[in-house]
C-alpha cells in the first residue's frame, strides 16, 4: 500500500494484538498468534489441532486480501516448530522461534511468485532477502505490494518448474532439528501447471512429518487437483472491531468513531483500512464526485481531463480510488433499496449518497457496479489507464441517463 507521499506503508508489526498482549519492540514477535490481528476462534482451532496431533500434511489457508492469512500460517508454522509451546501461543524465546521470526529456521521453507530475468536462477533464493525483510516490515502484504519490493514493474509473477524441483529436493532432506519440516508457499494460485503437476505426488504423499501450508488470496486460480490435496483453513474478512483496534494502535490522532467507521467500510480488509486512514478520503470523494457528475452531463472535454489524472494516479492509487468507488456506490445502492441504517457514511458524503441514490433505478444500478469492477479487474492486468478509464467514464454516461422501468 501507499501514502500520500508516495512511500510503502508500513503495518502488522507496529500493531498492538487485538485479544491483548503490548506492541511489539521490533519484528522478533510478530509470528506468534497473539500479534495476528482478529480471529481469536479460528487461532485457538489451530493451535488445538496441534495441541492434539491433528496436523494435516497440506493445508490451504484461503482468505481475501488483508484478511492475515500469512501472518496466520507464520504464527501455525512458528507454534509447530517452538520448543516450549504454551497453551495458547509459542514462546516467542526459544531458538526455533527466534529463527522462524526471521524466516532463517533450517526446517521452514519458502517458496513464493517470482519473475524470470535471462541468465538468472530462475528459483526463490534470490529473491528471499527481499521477501524476509518485506515479512519483518509489513507481515500484512499483497502482491502488488510484492512487486514493488522485488521491482517487477509489469513483469508476470510465476512459480516455474524450477521452484517446484527446489521445493522437492529441499523436502528431500532429513528435518535439521528431527521435528516437522514446513513448507509455507505465499500465492500458490501463481504456480504454472508444469509446477503444480510436479508437485502433487509430494503433496498426496509427503515424507513423514513435512507439512504444506499454501497461503492464496484467489484459490479459484489454483488447479482442483492441488485444492483437493489440501485441507481448506478459510480465513474471513478480519472484523471490523479488530480492525478498528489495530488503526487506533497505528494512528494515534484517529478518532474511536472515525477508526470504527473505516473498519465498517474497509469489509474486512486491513490493507485497504489502512490506505483510508493514511491518506484519508476527501481526495479520493472530491476526485469522484466529480468526474461522477462530469459523466452525468456527458461532458466529453471534462472526463476527458479526469482521464489525464486517472492515467498520472499509477496503479496502486488507481486501484485504490476504483475500490473506494465501488464502496461508495453500494452506499448509493443502500440508500437506494430504502435500508438507510445500513448505509456507513457522514458528513458530505452522506450527502453524496442520499443525492446520487436518486438516479439509481434497476436498469442501471448493477451497470454502474459492474464497470467499476470491470475496471479494477483490468487495471489489476495491467491494461492502459487512459483506455480503460475512458470507456468506463462513456459505459456509465450512457448508464445515468439511461430510464428507469415504468
Amino acid at each position: 500500500m501507499w501514502r500520500g507521499d508516495g512511500t510503502p506503508l508500513r503495518s502488522g508489526c507496529e500493531f498492538r494484538a487485538s485479544i491483548g498482549g503490548t506492541p511489539a519492540a521490533d519484528y522478533l514477535r510478530a509470528m506468534r498468534f497473539s500479534k495476528v490481528i482478529g480471529h481469536a476462534e479460528l487461532k485457538a482451532k489451530l493451535i488445538g489441532n496441534i495441541r492434539e496431533g491433528r496436523v494435516a500434511h497440506a493445508q490451504l489457508f484461503m482468505g481475501p486480501r488483508g484478511s492475515g492469512n500469512l501472518p496466520l500460517a507464520l504464527a501455525y508454522a512458528q507454534y509447530l516448530l517452538c520448543a516450549d509451546r504454551e497453551l495458547g501461543d509459542s514462546c516467542g524465546t526459544c531458538v526455533p522461534c527466534v529463527q522462524v521470526q526471521k524466516l532463517e529456521h533450517p526446517d521452514l521453507h519458502l517458496a513464493f511468485p517470482i519473475f524470470i530475468e535471462e541468465k538468472k536462477p530462475k528459483t526463490c533464493d534470490r529473491f528471499l532477502p527481499l521477501f524476509r525483510s518485506l515479512v519483518a516490515r509489513e507481515p500484512y502484504f499483497d502482491t502488488d505490494r510484492w512487486r514493488d519490493e522485488i521491482g517487477s514493474e509489469n513483469k508476470q509473477l510465476i512459480v516455474g518448474i524450477d521452484i517446484a524441483r527446489e521445493i522437492q529436493q529441499r523436502l528431500s532432506l532429513r528435518s535439521f532439528r528431527g521435528g516437522y519440516k514446513v513448507m509455507l508457499m505465499w500465492m500458490p494460485q501463481f504456480m504454472n501447471k508444469e509446477a503444480a503437476n510436479n508437485l502433487l505426488k509430494i503433496l498426496e504423499e509427503p515424507e513423514p512429518r513435512t507439512v504444506f501450508l499454501l497461503v492464496s488470496d484467489d484459490p479459484d486460480q489454483l488447479l482442483a487437483t492441488i485444492i483437493s490435496r489440501t485441507q481448506l483453513i478459510k480465513v474471513p474478512p478480519i472484523p471490523p472491531i479488530s480492525i478498528a483496534g489495530a488503526l487506533l494502535e497505528k494512528f494515534p490522532d484517529l478518532s474511536r468513531s472515525e477508526a470504527e467507521m473505516i473498519g465498517l467500510r474497509s469489509e474486512g480488509d486491513l490493507l485497504e483500512a489502512i490506505s483510508m486512514a493514511e491518506k484519508g478520503e476527501e481526495e479520493l470523494f472530491g476526485f469522484f464526485r466529480d468526474w461522477l457528475r462530469a459523466c452525468f452531463n456527458r461532458s466529453v472535454v471534462e472526463t476527458g481531463e479526469f482521464t489525464e489524472k486517472f492515467q498520472k494516479l499509477g496503479r496502486e492509487k488507481q486501484k485504490s480510488f476504483l475500490r473506494y468507488a465501488l464502496q461508495l456506490i453500494r452506499q448509493c445502492v443502500l440508500q437506494w433499496q430504502q435500508v438507510p441504517e445500513l448505509v456507513r457514511s457522514e458528513g458530505e458524503e452522506n450527502d453524496f449518497v442520499v443525492r446520487f441514490s436518486k438516479l439509481l433505478h434497476q436498469n442501471n444500478a448493477e451497470g454502474i457496479r459492474l464497470a467499476l469492477e470491470d475496471a479494477h479487474h483490468h487495471i489489476e492486468r495491467n491494461a492502459n489507464p487512459k483506455i480503460l478509464f475512458m470507456d468506463m467514464s462513456y459505459r456509465i454516461m450512457g448508464l445515468l441517463k439511461s430510464k428507469a422501468p415504468a
